[in-house]
């Protein structure tokens, strides 16, 4: 894997199915030093993108921090319940593999349904990074999504250190096409251990060493992923920020249809 800085070196440095690029905010977008065209050939070609320094580090760890002001004052939604029961509540809760699940995993979740009511402090940049990366999405998958009850929703996903995981699965490729996971964490300081893998025509991708804070990766969305397990070996503290980070954007049609491989 090796940093691209243009067309003729993608084509030529990709064998391992890894590609990673730098990217960046220009003119209230997200952008590489590729054409959205090219990194939608690259992902066609079921190879892994990871775009390098889109966010600051520091921006990203404020917002970590709001998101666990709101946790902490806020109540955890119900187990035996599922959230897509009431799809405009912004919630958060512990899944800790006590209940089974179709696709077994252990996290924190943060679902903001609906950013706009969330207190300025944790909404508005849930709306900036989420209206950034909605950008993303339909500039190189060619769709035309909004973030909205029937469009594309927001989710936070935490890996606790002390073994948070998810299971290998697979969505379909339509309508999404493609998956975007913007890490808040640090390589060395959150987490060591445990991150996103992926099953590729190129063989196994594991992101874990190059998936750093402020990166996004972009995946084509039928391709097997799984998050190994972050920092075996050490007690899950609940209230601690340790561990792996992911702001992801899906669609509640398509997650309800994914499977486990």
């Amino acid at each position: 894997m090796v940093m691209l800085p243009d067309r003729q070196a993608v084509q030529g440095a990709v064998a391992d199915g890894l590609v990673l690029l730098q990217g960046f905010i220009k003119d209230g977008a997200i952008s590489a030093v590729v054409s959205y065209a090219e990194i939608a050939r690259l992902l066609a070609e079921g190879r892994i993108v990871i775009l390098k320094g889109v966010f600051p580090p520091d921006m990203m760890l404020d917002y970590r921090r709001a998101v666990t002001r709101w946790r902490d004052s806020t109540p955890p939604y119900p187990h035996g319940q599922s959230p897509n029961s009431t799809p405009d509540v912004n919630y958060h809760r512990a899944d800790t593999g006590i209940i089974k699940s179709a696709i077994p995993h252990v996290f924190q979740q943060y679902g903001f349904n609906t950013p706009e009511r969330l207190e300025t402090y944790v909404g508005r940049p849930t709306q900036w990074l989420a209206d950034l990366m909605l950008g993303l999405q339909n500039n190189v998958a060619g769709t035309s999504f909004d973030i909205s009850l029937t469009g594309m929703r927001v989710k936070l996903l935490h890996y606790p250190a002390g073994g948070g995981f998810l299971t290998e699965h697979q969505h379909p490729l339509e309508p999404q096409r493609v998956g975007l996971i913007t890490s808040l964490s640090r390589i060395g300081a959150d987490f060591n251990t445990g991150g996103t893998s992926f099953r590729t025509p190129f063989g196994r991708v594991d992101t874990t060493a190059q998936h750093d804070i402020g990166d996004i990766i972009l995946f084509r969305y039928d391709l097997p992923h799984a998050v190994t397990p972050v920092d075996e070996g050490r007690e899950i503290d609940w209230r601690s920020e340790a561990g792996k980070w992911s702001f992801v954007l899906d669609l509640r049609e398509t997650h309800g249809l994914s499977q486990v491989k």
